[in-house]
């Protein structure tokens, strides 16, 4: 053998010595960037797992809004905050990817150039191309639970929005109750004032209208009943907008409604059916 021919053998030699040290050196490389991943990863599961505890504690803190309304608005911003956090680690997780799809793309030419004598480089960019695909798997996978949290922090949102409303009705309902009462104290206070006198008991406060009447029998039935607190002998007001007409007497009492007599001593006309019932109190 030549001089010449010996001299290519070594060379020959020392290249694939280097390609080998090269690509030993990439797969170590490799394991890293896989361990580094894994560590990713569990890391992700713990903060998933959080996040899950932290919207079940939100879902049950929901059903108190209106007495919690301030908790809810601060761990709502929090989430938003952590959900952030989430998106940056995913952009971190695809910042490895492309660097990592840069690496096999540098493989892949170095298996090109050894591909006579290295067959085991192929099976190495096989290995890595099925990485690679896993890698990007996981980064839908992630991404698709980012997307998942938004989208439950969005329906939060929207029930944080609707239990606000309700609360608003609720108030609206009570300041119309509350303006009956005033209107109905202002009506016995004039009747009071105008017919002292007529009635001052202990009984609670009643409200109704009268739904049956016979003048000449001086019998009549009214809307209250023992559901209502109402009891024998309780005595009411009866009368026509603003106008005084009798003051009754109860001698039978159902469940949701009571019959009576009207004290002719203190009655002013007859009692028509649709006359409002109230006592003094």
């Amino acid at each position: 053998m030549s001089t010449v021919a010996k001299i290519l053998v070594v060379l020959n030699l020392l290249l694939a010595g280097y390609f080998l040290s090269s690509a030993s050196t990439f797969l170590a490389n490799q394991d890293k960037l896989k361990d580094k991943l894994a560590d990713e990863e569990g890391r992700h599961d713990v903060t998933k797992k959080n996040k899950d505890e932290e919207i079940a504690s939100l879902v049950s803190r929901l059903r108190a809004v209106q007495q919690d309304l301030t908790k809810v608005q601060t761990e709502r911003t929090e989430l938003a905050t952590k959900a952030t956090a989430i998106s940056a680690e995913i952009t971190h997780l695809r910042e490895a990817y492309n660097e990592l799809a840069a690496n096999a793309t540098r493989a892949q030419r170095t298996v090109d150039q050894l591909s006579n004598s290295l067959n085991s480089a192929r099976d190495m960019g096989a290995a890595l191309q099925s990485d690679n695909n896993n890698l990007r798997d996981n980064l839908k996978s992630a991404q698709d639970d980012r997307d998942a949290k938004v989208a439950q922090v969005n329906a939060l949102q929207q029930q944080l929005t609707n239990e606000t409303e309700k609360g608003k009705s609720l108030e609206s309902k009570l300041a119309s109750a509350n303006e009956k009462i005033k209107r109905q104290g202002f009506e016995i206070a004039y009747i009071k004032d105008k017919f002292p006198g007529i009635i001052a008991s202990n009984q609670p406060a009643h409200s109704g209208k009268v739904l049956a009447v016979d003048n000449d029998a001086n019998v009549f039935v009214m809307s209250l009943g023992k559901e209502d607190g109402v009891e024998s002998g309780f005595q009411y007001i009866v009368s026509r907008g603003s106008e005084y007409i009798a003051t009754i007497q109860i001698t039978d009492v159902q469940a949701k409604q009571s019959a009576g007599r009207a004290i002719k001593s203190l009655s002013k006309g007859a009692i028509n059916r649709g006359d409002k019932v109230m006592n003094g109190n």
